[in-house]
């Protein structure tokens, strides 16, 4: 096994052919005990050799979506104690790689840094790959600014932490080969929508340079209130919540989560400055952004709201109210007629599966307009790789194919909605490829691509990966952008 010597200690990590990946390596103090729900702090070099051979904790969270899950599973057992992220390096050797650094998705609930395995992909495109846990559902994002000046930013703590995670790869990353100075976040649903969260906060100022968000929401105008209704219903005061939580076990709080659900992140005026468009139009971060979803984002969620919650059409009809003033750019009355005219005679899972879809279409588009706005480079895309899948090309199937995800299964055999095929591993080889030269150039074409411009409210360009790359302008059309608020 190779070992390093880097700033904080030696560490030992697993060699692969073109690779080496270091695993479970602490960035924060564990937030345990007097440290739950307060902001992360360094942890400081650790004694003797670090084993980084093993995969680390995961939060605690219901199980991963089996059609998601990589080759084996997801390792790493549940924990409180889980502010690890796992390095995966073509080489430790003091050369400066560009760095991407990868947050999960999962809705703020569920994934890790475990996720998958991308060292393929940093080996073929000699870059450095960072993925973070950060604190989960109610141990990341539960607002209790009610108690005290220290909790003020708790609404917002599982960002805190990836920008305690960017602090760290600034200080250590070039221990592993990595350049502290080029450096683009990368992510996928709530993967995206952190990112989108972190264009404005200010604390992430100069911690990286470009972003990459796939399939992102906005978050919601304001942090959900959690205490005023589980005060009462739990038959203690508020002012005796706090104290009540601190006493639960992980396990414990983890149930009352499952039961009461609640908790998520939400525009503070702390972590967050405001929302997107805002943050943009201000400078808040201003980098270049790669940003899109996929051709049918909804199938695979819609399904996964009915497992878990049953068909009741009020379920969908919830959820649908909790997006429509976020699609509609703050006026849910500009999207709802919309709604009403591309989903009459469906079903009501049909218009479900078009809210998921108009929810994250509207928060890439509405990203890549402020940008240009500000004079900011943004590419705006469309997976729309064709699958006999019954989903088709829904919400999460594109992680595969930026990191080379798809020959990691048997000849034929699906994973994420994919079967490994030739046609498949050649777009995937495209897609990791545009991925791979956004992280080391800021740009993310290159010459197996057609010309694909930045976006611009003239021309409104965007690439469509379908059996090929195509360039295709305004591909949503104006009434859709109407109802976004983007004309």
């Amino acid at each position: 096994m190779p070992t390093v010597q880097t700033r904080l200690g030696a560490i030992e990590g697993v060699e692969h052919p073109g690779a080496v990946s270091f695993l479970g390596i602490p960035y924060a103090a564990p937030p345990v005990g007097e440290r739950r729900w307060l902001p992360p702090v360094p942890p400081g070099p650790w004694p003797g050799t670090l084993d980084a051979t093993r995969h680390p904790n995961r939060g605690f969270q219901i199980p991963f979506p089996e059609e998601l899950a990589p080759p084996g599973g997801i390792p790493g057992v549940l924990s409180e104690d889980m502010l690890y992220l796992n390095v995966h390096t073509p080489a430790a050797d003091g050369g400066r790689r560009p760095v991407m650094f990868y947050i999960h998705g999962g809705g703020y609930t569920v994934g890790s840094a475990n996720d998958f395995d991308p060292w393929p992909f940093a080996a073929a495109n000699d870059v450095v790959v960072a993925c973070i846990n950060y604190r989960l559902g109610m141990f990341g994002f539960l607002d209790l600014r009610r108690f005290g000046a220290e909790y003020s930013g708790s609404a917002n703590l599982g960002f805190q932490d990836q920008i305690a995670a960017l602090r760290w790869a600034r200080d250590n990353i070039a221990d592993y080969g990595g350049d502290p100075d080029n450096v683009t976040l990368c992510g996928c649903s709530a993967g995206g929508g952190s990112i989108m969260a972190l264009l404005s906060a200010p604390d992430a100022r100069g911690l990286f340079g470009r972003a990459i968000a796939m399939s992102p929401l906005e978050v919601a105008p304001a942090p959900p209130d959690v205490v005023t209704p589980s005060a009462p219903a739990m038959n203690m005061s508020e002012a005796d919540f706090l104290a009540h939580m601190r006493g639960l076990s992980a396990e414990e709080l983890f149930e009352f989560q499952t039961m009461a659900g609640g908790g998520g992140p939400g525009i503070d005026g702390v972590v967050l400055a405001g929302g997107l468009e805002e943050a943009i139009r201000t400078g808040v971060n201003p980098v270049p952004v790669l940003t899109g979803c996929t051709l049918a984002e909804g199938p695979f969620l819609t399904q996964g709201v009915q497992n878990a919650m049953g068909k009741d059409p009020n379920v969908l009809l919830g959820i649908e109210a909790a997006f429509t003033t976020n699609i509609g750019g703050g006026d849910a009355s500009r999207y709802l007629p919309f709604l009403e005219a591309v989903s009459a005679g469906g079903t009501p899972e049909q218009r479900m599966d078009r809210v998921w879809l108009d929810a994250f279409r509207s928060t890439a588009v509405r990203a890549a307009q402020a940008l240009a706005a500000r004079g900011e480079n943004a590419w705006l895309y469309t997976f729309a790789v064709p699958t006999d899948h019954e989903f088709g090309p829904t919400h999460g199937g594109d992680v595969p194919f930026a990191f080379g995800g798809i020959d990691t299964r048997e000849e034929g055999e699906m994973y994420a909605f994919y079967r490994n095929n030739a046609t498949n591993r050649r777009l995937a080889g495209t897609w990791s490829r545009a991925f791979a030269q956004f992280t080391r150039t800021g740009d993310p074409t290159w010459e197996g691509m057609p010309d694909w411009p930045t976006y611009d409210a003239d021309r409104r360009a965007c690439l469509v990966l379908g059996t090929e790359p195509d360039v295709v302008d305004n591909p949503d059309g104006d009434e859709a952008l109407a109802a976004y608020g983007l004309l």
